[in-house]
């Protein structure tokens, strides 16, 4: 997945026994920065593991001790050429950088980019919003936004949702929702030391009797870019948060 600098942002993290530290979800455990002023490492490691090997290892190792993700410069984004997303999954507070696989358009509206992580994670939106996930338990197959295509990232309008997610190994299920979309308004966004302005919109969505779910946006005043988002991504794996560190 890292090309460039973002090679040395190595995802796995060997303890003093030499066993390999992962997630909850299956990615990854997140990495290092290293060599910053020096340049980039050109070693990368490409992890192959079967989920067996996964699931022991989440069994031995709490939270507590995962390692830690490291910590962007400004410095550092400005050495990187291609495009990065950072995704964090709230639930386990796991932190990864994606690279841009693939951007298309179909027969719906608005561009559809698929970013995906070293193992083959992936998370792919439409106009900004979440439209799929694969590689995570609890997988999103499909979900149906509101995008129009018509310039600015987000939600164009409220109306109905629609999610299709992974039940155990064959089976899925539908959740529909009611949204509304209030523009809270102008913020200036702060990523990694630069700051964008932006409108705030946040898409209210009734579950139908399972609750409500809240996803927030931060679209570009000028660029109609989404900068940032906050986004639900089906019950299994919750909510996770995006933001765009590299363009």
């Amino acid at each position: 997945m890292m090309s460039g600098v973002f090679s040395p942002l190595i995802r796995v993290w060997a303890d003093g026994a030499g066993q390999w530290l992962l997630s909850r979800l299956g990615l990854v455990a997140i990495a290092i920065v290293s060599g910053c002023s020096t340049g980039p490492e050109t070693a990368s490691l490409e992890v192959e593991i079967s989920s067996v090997v996964r699931d022991e290892v989440k069994r031995r190792f709490t939270r507590a001790q995962a390692p830690k993700p490291p910590t962007l410069t400004r410095a550092l984004l400005d050495t990187i050429e291609e495009p990065h997303i950072e995704v964090v999954i709230e639930e386990v507070d796991l932190r990864d950088y994606l690279t841009l696989q693939v951007r298309r358009t179909d027969e719906l509206p608005g561009q559809i980019e698929v970013w995906r992580t070293v193992d083959n994670i992936s998370f792919a939106f439409r106009d900004g919003m979440l439209i799929a996930t694969r590689g995570l338990r609890g997988t999103l197959l499909s979900a149906v936004v509101p995008a129009d295509g018509q310039g600015a990232m987000g939600p164009s309008r409220g109306g109905a949702r629609m999610y299709e997610v992974r039940d155990g190994d064959s089976d899925s299920s539908i959740i529909r929702m009611a949204c509304e979309i209030e523009d809270l308004g102008a913020e200036q966004l702060e990523i990694v030391g630069l700051t964008y302005p932006t409108r705030h919109l946040q898409e209210r969505c009734d579950a139908i009797g399972d609750g409500m779910v809240i996803n927030d946006y931060w679209v570009d005043s000028r660029s109609g870019r989404l900068w940032q988002s906050r986004q639900w991504a089906g019950p299994a794996i919750g909510y996770i948060r995006t933001r765009q560190v590299v363009i």
